[in-house]
């Protein structure tokens, strides 16, 4: 989950600190003719306000408060406030470029805001609009960088622009198959632009997204470079990507040298079944892995993970200590709840330390959230991850993570 609300400047500069080139922005008007950052046409995501900006002044606004993260309703509210475009433009000015998203409608009044600012070889204007309409916008200055648009309806649009080309083609895909991504059509992109492809989420590239990246890179990232042309990566997992891209093996990212540290993947449950390695109450909704078992283990954006998790079920994992220390325990958890809930770390004596688990504001925003630190020996040990019935629980796991803390 990127820190800081989204849209705001705290979120912005985080990006920009974690690695990022470019940085996306939602722009849309308001009620007085002023653009803010706002990606939903309401502020009742991601405020603690209600209400269309276009129906909403800037002052109205600016009283808002943003909500963690992706927001939602019970999502905390923060100390940031709502920026103007203008403010976003001289936060990254000189620092990245910026993806211009919602704003076609207004890019003559962003266009004056980037001159107003100095910033129009930083904006990267984006869209779907005809060719020509794009072609005379990027004749009026010829600093304007433009990125076209394309998916299954429009992959015949490349190669037509007159002039001027796009400095880069967003190549929208759900299936391998469509035409925008045929060897073709993406040589042709490449003559003369870069190809922008969209990880974030499935339908965006397929089913190539940083989730399933992060499980192998060549379900999502490699894949996009090698096959598909990349070489405009968008992202919410910019660190990962940034450690990838700088010759990083993906299979260890976020873990520490050597075996100093331990990940279970929450499917990795011991085997024996119902009542041996796991209790499970409520019907299976997904099968991802283990299709014979009682676990609902679901694919949310192409990370594997443990869902509907309810109050009284457990799971029992066991697995190798090579080194002996200080272990930090921590799960790699999401949900957009408040509680989200909790966990019992059981290690053979039927109870434990009890842990909350915390609100990501999605529940496709994993983070690694501590637990708890614990003394271990070397060799195997046996860990009963026991969801108690007296607490709220809706969160999902997609796997536990010790790393070695001291000796």
């Amino acid at each position: 989950m990127a820190r800081g609300p989204e849209n705001s400047l705290a979120a912005i500069d985080a990006a920009i600190g974690d690695g990022a080139e470019v940085v996306e922005i939602d722009v849309r008007p308001t009620k007085d003719g002023h653009l803010v950052l706002m990606h939903d046409d309401s502020v009742d995501r991601t405020t603690d306000g209600t209400g269309r900006v276009a129906d909403l002044t800037l002052d109205q606004i600016r009283s808002l408060h943003l909500r963690q993260g992706l927001g939602g309703g019970q999502a905390a509210i923060t100390e940031h406030t709502v920026p103007t475009f203008e403010e976003a433009m001289r936060a990254v000015k000189g620092r990245a470029l910026v993806n211009l998203d919602k704003g076609w409608p207004v890019r003559a009044q962003m266009y004056e805001v980037l001159k107003h600012t100095g910033t129009v070889d930083h904006g990267l204007f984006k869209g779907a609009p005809t060719v020509e309409e794009a072609a005379a916008f990027m004749a009026g200055d010829p600093e304007i960088l433009y990125m076209h648009i394309i998916d299954d309806a429009t992959a015949g649009v490349v190669g037509t622009f007159p002039g001027r080309q796009p400095v880069a083609y967003e190549v929208v895909f759900d299936s391998t198959d469509d035409p925008q991504v045929t060897r073709e059509t993406l040589a042709k992109i490449a003559r003369h632009s870069r190809v922008w492809i969209n990880s974030m989420w499935y339908g965006l590239a397929a089913e190539y997204t940083d989730e399933a990246s992060l499980r192998d890179q060549d379900l999502g990232w490699r894949t996009l470079v090698r096959t598909y042309g990349a070489n405009m990566i968008q992202t919410d997992n910019v660190e990962a990507l940034a450690y990838w891209r700088a010759g990083g093996d993906l299979s260890r990212y976020g873990r520490q040298p050597g075996n100093r540290t331990i990940r279970v993947e929450g499917e990795d449950f011991a085997p024996g079944g119902e009542g041996v390695g796991y209790h499970d109450l409520d019907p299976n909704r997904c099968t991802v892995a283990r299709p014979d078992e009682g676990v609902d283990i679901c694919d949310l954006e192409g990370a594997v993970a443990v869902n509907w998790i309810r109050g009284g079920e457990w799971l029992k994992y066991r697995f190798e200590v090579r080194k002996a220390g200080l272990y930090q325990v921590s799960a790699r958890v999401s949900s957009p709840y408040s509680p989200a809930g909790a966990v019992v770390l059981d290690w053979g004596t039927g109870s434990g330390t009890t842990a909350p688990i915390a609100n990501t504001t999605s529940h496709d925003a994993f983070t690694l959230q501590p637990l708890e630190r614990r003394r271990l020996t070397k060799g195997t040990h046996e860990l009963v991850l026991r969801m108690p019935e007296t607490a709220y629980q809706n969160f999902n796991l997609d796997y536990l993570q010790l790393d070695l803390a001291g000796r």
